[in-house]
Protein backbone atom coordinates (compact mmCIF):
# COMPACT_ATOMS: atom_id res chain seq x y z
CA UNK A 1 0.00 0.00 0.00
CA UNK A 2 1.13 3.74 -1.00
CA UNK A 3 -0.65 4.87 2.39
CA UNK A 4 -4.16 5.63 3.42
CA UNK A 5 -6.92 7.64 1.48
CA UNK A 6 -7.35 10.73 3.60
CA UNK A 7 -10.30 13.31 3.28
CA UNK A 8 -11.98 15.80 5.47
CA UNK A 9 -15.62 17.47 5.63
CA UNK A 10 -16.82 20.17 4.01
CA UNK A 11 -19.29 22.26 3.17
CA UNK A 12 -21.60 20.33 0.95
CA UNK A 13 -19.54 17.16 1.25
CA UNK A 14 -16.14 15.74 1.61
CA UNK A 15 -12.37 16.85 0.25
CA UNK A 16 -9.85 14.45 -0.63
CA UNK A 17 -6.70 15.66 1.13
CA UNK A 18 -4.39 12.16 -0.29
CA UNK A 19 -4.97 10.21 -2.84
CA UNK A 20 -2.64 7.21 -2.76
CA UNK A 21 -1.77 5.59 -5.53
CA UNK A 22 -2.67 2.07 -3.92
CA UNK A 23 -4.82 1.72 -0.53
CA UNK A 24 -7.41 -0.43 0.37
CA UNK A 25 -11.15 0.77 1.63
CA UNK A 26 -13.09 -1.23 4.32
CA UNK A 27 -16.16 -2.50 3.75
CA UNK A 28 -17.92 -0.18 6.34
CA UNK A 29 -16.67 2.95 4.51
CA UNK A 30 -18.48 1.78 1.25
CA UNK A 31 -21.90 0.53 2.96
CA UNK A 32 -21.60 3.70 5.34
CA UNK A 33 -21.07 6.18 2.78
CA UNK A 34 -23.38 8.67 1.45
CA UNK A 35 -23.77 8.86 -2.49
CA UNK A 36 -22.41 12.06 -2.82
CA UNK A 37 -19.12 10.88 -1.10
CA UNK A 38 -18.56 7.86 -2.77
CA UNK A 39 -20.00 5.92 -5.36
CA UNK A 40 -19.46 2.25 -7.09
CA UNK A 41 -19.88 1.42 -10.33
CA UNK A 42 -18.87 -2.71 -11.30
CA UNK A 43 -14.87 -2.33 -10.38
CA UNK A 44 -14.54 1.31 -9.85
CA UNK A 45 -15.03 3.24 -6.74
CA UNK A 46 -15.55 7.07 -6.99
CA UNK A 47 -14.95 9.14 -4.19
CA UNK A 48 -16.52 12.79 -3.91
CA UNK A 49 -16.10 13.09 -7.69
CA UNK A 50 -12.38 14.16 -7.34
CA UNK A 51 -11.11 10.50 -7.62
CA UNK A 52 -11.27 7.33 -9.40
CA UNK A 53 -9.84 4.45 -7.87
CA UNK A 54 -10.64 0.41 -9.50
CA UNK A 55 -11.24 -2.38 -6.97
CA UNK A 56 -7.88 -4.89 -7.44
CA UNK A 57 -8.74 -6.94 -4.64
CA UNK A 58 -10.62 -8.24 -1.89
CA UNK A 59 -9.28 -8.10 1.39
CA UNK A 60 -10.56 -10.75 3.97
CA UNK A 61 -9.29 -8.69 7.20
CA UNK A 62 -10.23 -6.39 7.89
CA UNK A 63 -13.04 -6.86 5.28
CA UNK A 64 -12.27 -4.70 2.26
CA UNK A 65 -11.06 -3.84 -0.94
CA UNK A 66 -7.55 -3.31 -2.59
CA UNK A 67 -7.48 -0.21 -5.23
CA UNK A 68 -5.49 1.42 -7.43
CA UNK A 69 -6.07 5.10 -8.60
CA UNK A 70 -7.02 5.23 -12.15
CA UNK A 71 -7.84 9.67 -11.75
CA UNK A 72 -7.20 12.35 -10.05
CA UNK A 73 -8.79 15.44 -10.71
CA UNK A 74 -8.18 17.62 -7.81
CA UNK A 75 -6.84 20.77 -8.70
CA UNK A 76 -2.91 20.32 -8.35
CA UNK A 77 -3.08 16.89 -8.02
CA UNK A 78 0.19 15.38 -10.35
CA UNK A 79 -0.69 12.47 -13.18
CA UNK A 80 -0.48 9.19 -12.03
Amino acid sequence: MDGELTMRRVPGGIEVLHAPRITSISLEVIAQACEHALQVHGDRITIAGQVDYQVTAWQASPPGVTVVLMEDRREGAKPT
